[in-house]
């Protein structure tokens, strides 16, 4: 391989003690050094000059392979030549993509079963009646002025319903029971229904004959308020596990990113010559003052 070596050099002259001493830096030797002198000299002076190699190789581009690889994970390092990584990061990526839309419908069907479910299992009429009568314990549980609240909507209002209700809108029971008078089912009404006690009296089949118990688990115990809380929660994992997919993806382009950026600058194809840059001190004695400096060559 041709190697065209381009040196330029330094000179860093200590002038200082030069002039102490009453001597001029370039002043010649009055004799000539011996072949065997020269020899010892030329050693000397190129003596530390390989100390520091540094290899840029500009055969791949890195910041093209940073980007093809930030759009498709695995494009970079094909680009670089790295083909079985770029099946490995490329694989990870059809991996999470196919498990975040599994994952998601997923949830979001169970999400529409769920919903159904408890539209079918949950009455706001029973549990305005719920509120209004029974036991010192189970007032204390089921009422409407507890931690949540729920909003019915009414002749083209919305309520919220605490113990203000009765106030703002007389007969409210009335209505919810011709069913002029409606929840408002958004995420808080399907989380509060099933989550909260103080709204377990509305589940279709809660025990009226629990009205005088002094149990308080007994007041909080539903066969289908259970099965609609894990159905919640099925949901709730597979949602949850989208999401852990969908941060995968994202961590899976900037891994690929960076990484084929690596194998873009360590890219070599046989017979390509690589641009060398060597660096180092010299000291060049051929004068009476030594002269130090920085030699910096370059192959290529």
């Amino acid at each position: 391989m041709k190697i065209k070596a381009l040196t330029a050099v330094i000179l860093l002259g200590m002038m200082i003690p030069a002039l102490a001493m009453g001597q001029g830096i370039w002043q010649r030797p009055s004799a000539v050094p011996s072949s065997g002198s020269s020899a010892l000299l030329s050693n000397l002076k190129f003596a530390q000059t390989e100390k520091d190699t540094f290899v840029f190789n500009y055969e791949k581009s890195p910041g093209l392979a940073f980007l093809l690889s930030a759009i498709v994970p695995g494009a970079g390092e094909f680009y670089a030549g790295a083909k079985w990584r770029a099946a490995a990061f490329f694989g990870v990526e059809a991996f999470c993509w196919t498990m975040y839309f599994n994952r998601q419908s997923t949830g979001k069907d169970i999400e529409k079963e769920y919903k159904k479910y408890a539209d079918t299992n949950w009455n706001l009429y029973d549990w305005f009646l719920g509120c209004q009568s029974g036991s010192e314990l189970e007032q204390e549980y089921f009422n409407l002025g507890g931690s949540h609240n729920i909003w019915v909507y009414y002749n083209n209002r919305e309520y919220i319903v605490d113990d203000s209700l009765s106030i703002k809108l007389t007969g409210y029971i009335y209505y919810a029971q011709t069913g002029e008078l409606t929840a408002i089912k958004n995420r808080d009404y399907y989380e509060n229904i099933g989550k909260y006690d103080q709204f377990a009296n509305g589940w279709v089949d809660y025990d009226i004959s629990l009205i005088d118990t002094a149990r308080e688990d007994d007041l909080k115990n539903s066969a289908k308020r259970e099965n609609y809380l894990n159905q919640r929660y099925d949901s709730n994992q597979a949602l949850r596990m989208a999401t852990n997919f969908a941060t995968a993806i994202m961590f899976n382009h900037l891994f690929s990113a960076f990484h084929a950026q690596i194998a873009a600058k360590h890219y070599h194809s046989e017979g390509k010559n690589d641009v060398r840059w060597n660096m180092g001190f010299m000291t060049d004695v051929t004068y009476r003052q030594p002269i130090r400096g920085l030699i910096l060559m370059v192959n290529f």
